[in-house]
Formats: C-alpha cells, structure tokens, sequence
C-alpha cells in the first residue's frame, strides 16, 4: 500500500491543536515583552539542556483577538462534516483491515528496512524470538522482575551526581523517573537481504521508552554526540557521501566499496566499549575527570542493567548494548573510531576515502581487486 486509508475527522483532535496554538501565542508574546536573560557564566561541568517539560502558561495574555480568532475557528470546525462519504478503500478493504489487525494468528511489524510493511504468522514470530534470545553468550532469562532492585541503583547513582553538582537541579529532576516503564523486546524483519526468504532473520530491538534508563541513555548520548561527530569516518549524512563522490578524481584503479558490521550492537564487549569511550572523552579537555567518572558509570549501569520483558519472561542482556537505547548510535560509533585507529593506518596509501554510517562502511580503495580482498579478509579477522 502506497497510500494512507481514508480517515474521518476527530473534532477533539482539532480542539487539542487549536489550544495548543493559542498556548504557544501566549507564551511568545510572554517572552518578547520579558526575554530571558542568560548570564554567560562560567560552568565547571558540562551541563545539557534536558528539563521536564515547562506547565507554563500566561493565561493573563489571552486577548480579545485570541479569543475572537479561536472562536472563529470553532465555527468553522461546526461547519466541517466529520466524516466523508467517499473514500479511497473499498468496503471489503477495510474489512480487511480490520481482520488483519485483529488476528492472533499473526504479526505485522515494519521491516528493518526499507519501509515496508511485514505480515508474519505469530507462531514463526515467537520462533525467531525464542532464536534469538537462546543466545546465552548476548541474553539471560531472569527468574524475576530485577526492575526495583535497577530503580534503587539508577536513584543512588543519580543522587550521587547531583551531590557532586555533575548534575544540575534541572537534570536531576529530568532524570529521575518514579514510575519507569518495563523495557519490551520485539524484533524488525530483514527483509531487505533476505527477501526471498519465507522467514526472514530478524534484527533485535527492546523499545525502552519510559524505561528506568531512558533518560539517562538521553543523557549520555548528548555528552557523547560532541565527540562521535569530530571522529575521523564520521559521515553525516547522504549529501556528504554525493559530495564526496563528486570531488573524488577517479582513476582506472580506483574503487568504491561498501560493507557493513554484522550485528553491531550486540556484539560490542563492555569492557571494550567502555575503553574506547574512556579514550575519547579524555583526549581532549573538554570534560573534568569527575564527569568523565560519572559518565562512564552511567554507561557502565545501563548496560548492566540491561533487562526487558518477552511473553512472561524477563531477561537481561549480558553484552553489546540493546538496539532502541538512545546513546546506543554514539556508543557504537566511538567503539568503531577506536579500532578504526589502530587498524587502518597500514592502509592509508589504499584509502582514498574511508568513512562509516555507524555500522554502515563506505571507503575507496586504490590498488586493484587483490589487494581489496586481502584488506576485506584482514578486516574480517581484525574485527572478531
């Protein structure tokens, strides 16, 4: 389906837009009569800018032309019919539909990628879960739910970081959640290489939103995000690579290769990964040791404490870190950046350009075939 289904229209919905617009009509004419002055001071730790979202709301500035604006608006939406007559699936369609999400019998999930749409029977959904998480080298099934125990050590740690002023009170008050969700393993078919498979391998993910470590996951990522973008493959984005292509002076033995790391996230020792954030965030000044201390605590928490919930079970996961966990990319990134450091330097006369995606390697190799094969398989063998 290359289309959205016809929908009707939710008056609440428009209700809920059209207050928060005027909302945001208050609160700007609130800031410009009163800007917020922001003293230039000198910050021993570096803090972010993660808070609880602002209640504010200056009511007071409600004007006549607010109030005359939104009730035209509301009777405008008087007017508009809620639901349509025509629409752009047949009867038997959305019937359809309508069976399809709910039946039992199977689950749709998106693909890994690609953005199609994947229709699997749930009896083979469950057996490439239970696959996946038979692997006891990555995952462990617990005989309890270790949430409380892991709120207690993520609370301590927090108060920790506030004490030590690492943390900010706006930081703090962010970070700490009372009533974290249970993390939720699922997985994403990989249809994209195996698309003539029936059953199709599918790519780990545990959806913590909510989670006791979600917000510190936020947390780290932003420390670390300074860091991944001033490492030597990082590529930023599409129009880089086009740029990249388009000023490369190409010659007869030139080539452009592509590869990838198989299972990236899940394979990442913690004591590795660890090792190459430490190397990172110290080799500048841009953090006092404390906070590098406290950072790479955080990291080390989450990872240890990575549990989640499948049919009935909980389980936790005992290397790499979880797909789905935001510092996971940066993470990821900076264990590549510091193998990449000492392994390719003894190519630097092959590689005309060498740049990565996370786990997504694009370079341009000079010196024909042979010698790319024996690079590929010396990659390989470097890499386990």
């Amino acid at each position: 389906m290359k289309y959205a289904p016809t929908t009707n229209m939710n008056l609440f919905e428009m209700y809920i837009d059209l207050q928060k617009f005027k909302k945001n009509l208050c609160l700007k004419k609130y800031f410009l009569k009163n800007p917020i002055d922001r003293p230039n001071t000198f910050q021993f730790y570096h803090h972010t800018n993660l808070k609880e979202k602002s209640t504010f709301y200056p009511k007071s500035l409600i004007s006549q032309e607010i109030n005359t604006f939104e009730q035209m608006i509301m009777n405008d939406l008087g007017k508009l019919k809620t639901s349509t007559k025509s629409n752009n699936l047949t009867k038997k369609e959305r019937d359809t539909l309508k069976e399809l999400t709910l039946n039992d019998r199977i689950e749709i999930k998106p693909a890994d990628k690609g953005g199609g749409t994947v229709i699997m029977s749930a009896e083979y959904y469950k057996s490439e879960s239970n696959r996946i998480l038979s692997d006891e080298n990555t995952y462990k099934k617990l005989n309890k739910n270790p949430g409380k125990d892991i709120q207690d050590k993520f609370a301590q740690y927090l108060e920790e970081g506030h004490t030590l002023g690492i943390l900010n009170d706006q930081e703090f008050k962010y970070l700490k959640i009372e009533y974290p969700k249970i993390p939720v393993f699922y997985f994403l078919p990989k249809i994209q290489r195996y698309i003539y498979l029936f059953k199709p391998p599918g790519r780990p993910i545990i959806s913590g939103i909510g989670s006791v470590s979600s917000r510190l996951s936020e947390y780290i990522d932003h420390q670390l995000q300074p860091f991944v973008t001033s490492t030597t493959a990082h590529l930023k984005d599409t129009t880089e690579i086009l740029n990249i292509l388009n000023d490369t002076r190409w010659e007869d033995d030139l080539l452009l290769v592509t590869s990838d790391v198989q299972s990236l996230y899940t394979i990442i020792p913690h004591k590795n990964g660890l090792e190459a954030t430490e190397y990172f965030l110290k080799k500048n000044d841009t953090l006092q040791p404390e906070q590098i201390v406290f950072i790479l605590e955080g990291i080390r928490l989450i990872l240890e404490n990575n549990y989640f919930y499948f049919q009935n079970d909980f389980y936790m996961q005992l290397n790499g870190t979880a797909m789905g966990s935001r510092f996971a990319p940066s993470y990821a990134n900076l264990f590549m950046a510091f193998w990449e450091e000492s392994f390719l330097p003894k190519y630097q006369n092959n590689l005309v350009c060498y740049k990565r995606y996370i786990d997504d390697i694009f370079f341009i190799w000079k010196g024909g075939i042979h010698t790319l094969q024996a690079f590929l398989q010396d990659l390989d063998q470097n890499g386990r």
